[in-house]
């Protein structure tokens, strides 16, 4: 019964030195961020000639900002570091227990998270972009060809009202012998 006990005791000790060394990391981050908000912005944000409500507004929200700069702080103060000495004066008819807790604490080896997610995706992105801007020089290629196939169209266009057919035949001979072909053979239609 001791021994299950015990194992139970070890695994949810486990659990919370990891959970202790993930809220230490989330502490330490958001002190960080927490610290990027300046008291010279809020200062200067409530003086820039808002109605009397906005001010009260954003002195309201500064002050709501500092006090949760101040619990971010308190909490990122806060030591996870167990003390076992004052574990084992208050447990005085089982100090072997915070012994065997102390044993198992300090040589608990907790496994590297390593992960290729990030390159993984990272290589992924880079495929697609390199996709991305060969179809983009590819599409800038095709505009230019189509932007002279229009230039070129609209000049027919204009030129339409005012060519004879002598000069379509002078540009294109091969449509001459072929109406000539057609006149020859009676076909008109």
């Amino acid at each position: 019964m001791l021994a299950t006990t015990t194992r139970r005791t070890f695994a949810l000790g486990g659990l919370r030195r990891a959970s202790a060394s993930v809220q230490e990391q989330r502490r330490l981050f958001s002190a960080d961020a927490v610290q990027s908000t300046d008291e010279s912005s809020w200062d200067t944000a409530i003086a820039q000639g808002a109605t009397e409500e906005t001010k009260r507004e954003l002195a309201s929200l500064a002050k709501t900002m500092a006090d949760i700069k101040d619990a971010v702080q308190r909490d990122a103060d806060r030591s996870t570091n167990v003390d076992f000495a004052k574990f084992k004066q208050q447990l005085t008819n089982s100090p072997e227990i915070v012994d065997l807790f102390q044993k198992a604490y300090t040589t608990l080896k907790l496994p590297k998270y390593e992960s290729t997610e990030v390159e993984d995706v990272t290589k992924a992105f880079k495929v697609l972009e390199d996709e991305a801007k060969k179809q983009a020089a590819e599409s800038a290629k095709r505009i230019q060809e189509l932007e002279k196939e229009l230039v070129l169209l609209k000049e027919e266009r204009e030129s339409l009202e005012r060519v004879t057919m002598d000069e379509i035949f002078e540009r294109e001979p091969e449509m001459r012998e072929k109406f000539n072909e057609q006149i020859k053979k009676d076909e008109w239609f």
